[in-house]
């Protein structure tokens, strides 16, 4: 139509100048419910005076000629909350804006400042602040409140918003409608008492509180939603309610994108949540306890998920990536299950169970973080199992503080440092996994504790299990092959105790065990190594017992001079002894080790040649290339010959010929 009065007149339908009068009408006319009530909201900006309540079922239907037809009917009002829906009605394609009167706002301070007692002042019987008594009598002094405080007491943040949805059976739908709020005390969208709406396609975005609060068992469906740029929380959840979230997007908030708190509940699915201030998710308190489902959760300045003060949640097929700090951080008795997400490229680490933190860590795959895929520490006990944790820049595990757990069934490959690192009185068990690839496999130091059994260790670049400074791990029925170096280092202090497992095919020793460390070795069978078996260079008393030792290339159980290794009923077999047979030979040392290895052997110094205590001679050198010269022997440790590697002025003999 041509213009409103020709539609108006030609549909037979009633116009007035105010939605109450429309909703007035309706009432007034409903003849027993049989009629439907629609109101079309026309374009234009309606302002309200006092909170327009909805306690039948209404539609209510904004109508422009605009493209977006939404952004062009505007309902809005500064004096209380706009709209409250009390009934199942419905709403479309409408502003809903929530202005602060900032004149009345100052009054309001200004009376309350007036009005207020001073400190010291009476304040007679019977009135404001007096003190009970009999009449005439003055009341107790009562220090002042300071305005701000009297502000926040007169405060709700379930009031003066743009929406409250609030009764039980209150099922309103509304689509297509933006809200906001100018109200920094206030949510947008207030959601209470059993409610549970409908919202599909709305818009939350830009308040200056928060988003929307849903509160005391409330609940409702929420389709491609948008909450954004609010200055505070972008979804709040809590006292059991429990909403239904799906395709939402919650983005570029002032505070965390959604927040879960006392007996919070809620299912998110196929969400986006990113580039919020705080955490995209934050969980607080006991029986905080949502499902978080498929949803994309990146680019948080804080973090992606933070789950605290003995809350639970399900956080399941996730995808978490780019986040600033931790992609998920569970501490203070929180109890999780993180299962089935894809947890990459973070900032910093991937998960961290942090002061007693607990949690079901499982099937998740845990990639490319620039720290560690998950950190343990402070009293922390989680299970972690059958997760691939690969392509860290650091440590794939890290267990620290005292952190403790169990750590099971998992793919440890391709970090940077460690795929398990243990330190400072940690302790976690540590069983079936596979631990490959990694710069070093397992290493445990600075007291670091631990039980790994029934592991397999493989291939790492350094070594599959390193222990020093102190750590006492246990290392019982592995599987321990291929390390580009050694198959376990003990040193600097190391102890703990390695048995009954199968150590074979490193590129160097079985077992090294130097400088102070003192491990007890029982029943391993240790084999197929490129050096020796086993090799010891320490003086501390160790225990080497019940081990199969055998077809290692340097010898089976090489000891140095200093050694004070207690053996008993090892048995040393079939090894290729290529040392021992070289000497036989008059072969050079280096012929056998060049720089790669060092051969535990005797070792020589030539004082006629002037070579220093830190070059090693071996003995076919010393009887052939210094033939007649004044030489004293050094120790028998492990060296390669620097005869042979024509570090002395003199050349070899024996190398050129």
């Amino acid at each position: 139509m041509k213009n409103l009065e020709q539609f108006v007149g030609a549909a037979d339908i009633q116009c007035f100048d105010h939605i109450e009068e429309a909703l007035r009408f309706l009432d007034e006319n409903d003849e027993g419910g049989h009629h439907e009530k629609l109101i079309f909201l026309h374009e234009g900006t309606h302002e309200v005076t006092h909170t327009i309540r909805i306690t039948s079922d209404v539609q209510i239907l904004g109508a422009s000629g605009s493209e977006d037809i939404a952004t062009s009917v505007v309902l809005t009002g500064r004096h209380a909350t706009v709209l409250e829906f009390q009934s199942s009605a419905y709403m479309g394609y409408v502003t809903v804006k929530y202005e602060v009167d900032t004149e009345h706002e100052a009054h309001v301070a200004q009376d309350m400042e007036v009005d207020a007692p001073r400190a010291g002042e009476e304040v007679p019987v019977g009135e404001p602040g007096g003190a009970p008594g009999a009449p005439g009598e003055p009341g107790e002094p009562e220090e002042a409140l300071e305005p701000e405080k009297l502000l926040e007491a007169h405060t709700d943040p379930t009031t003066n918003c743009a929406m409250i949805v609030t009764g039980l059976h209150v099922e309103p739908i509304i689509e297509h409608c933006n809200f906001q709020s100018g109200n920094a005390d206030s949510h947008t969208v207030v959601v209470k008492d059993h409610a549970a709406p409908k919202m599909r396609n709305c818009t939350c975005i830009g308040g200056s509180g928060g988003g929307i609060i849903i509160t005391h068992h409330a609940g409702g469906y929420y389709d491609n939603c948008e909450f954004a740029q609010n200055l505070q929380s972008g979804i709040r959840v809590q006292f059991q309610a429990n909403p239904y979230f799906y395709n939402c997007h919650v983005h570029h908030q002032g505070d965390v994108g959604i927040f879960i708190l006392d007996d919070g509940l809620g299912h998110f699915q196929n969400c986006q949540i990113y580039a919020n201030q705080k955490f995209a998710i934050e969980l607080k308190s006991a029986q905080a306890n949502p499902t978080v489902t498929e949803c994309e959760i990146h680019h948080g300045m804080s973090g992606g998920i933070c789950i605290h003060e003995d809350a639970t949640g399900q956080f399941l097929k996730n995808r978490l990536h780019h986040n600033e700090f931790l992609a998920i951080w569970i501490s203070e008795g929180a109890n999780p299950i993180v299962r089935k997400n894809e947890i990459f490229d973070g900032k910093h680490g991937g998960i961290f169970v942090h002061r007693y933190g607990k949690g079901l860590i499982e099937e998740n795959k845990v990639y490319g973080n620039e720290l560690a895929g998950i950190f343990v520490d402070t009293g922390a006990e989680p299970w972690i199992r059958n997760n691939h944790v690969h392509s860290g820049k650091q440590a794939g595990v890290y267990f620290y503080d005292g952190g403790s757990g169990v750590l099971e069934s998992n793919e440890i490959n391709g970090n940077t440092l460690t795929g398990v690192q243990i330190r400072t009185g940690a302790n976690p068990r540590v069983i079936k996994n596979r631990i490959w690839n990694n710069d070093n496999g397992v290493l445990v130091h600075e007291a670091g504790m631990g039980c790994f059994e029934e592991n397999t260790i493989f291939d790492n670049s350094m070594t599959n299990v390193f222990i020093k400074t102190m750590a006492t791990p246990v290392i019982r029925r592995n599987k321990i092959f291929g390390s580009r170096g050694t198959g376990i280092s003990v040193t600097d202090g190391g102890k703990g105790l390695i048995e009954h497992n199968e150590i074979f095919d490193n590129a160097q020793a079985g077992v090294l065990v130097l400088s102070d460390s003192a491990p007890s070795l029982r029943g391993n069978r240790i084999h197929g190594n490129r050096s020796a078996g086993i090799e010891v260079s320490s003086k501390e008393e160790l225990v080497l017992a019940e081990n199969r030792v055998f077809r290692n290339r340097f010898g089976g159980i090489m000891t140095a001079s200093c050694s004070q290794a207690s053996e008993d009923q090892n048995q040393v077999y079939d090894n290729l002894d290529h040392v021992e047979k070289a000497i036989k030979k008059g072969q050079c040392l280096f012929s056998v080790s060049g720089k790669d290895f060092y051969p535990m052997h005797n070792f020589y110094r030539c004082i006629t040649c002037n070579s220093s205590d830190r070059n090693a001679i071996c003995q076919s050198c010393i009887e052939r290339c210094h033939e007649g010269h004044t030489v004293m022997f050094l120790k028998c440790d492990r060296f390669y010959c620097d005869c042979g590697a024509d570090h002395l002025e003199r050349s070899c003999c024996l190398r050129q010929t």
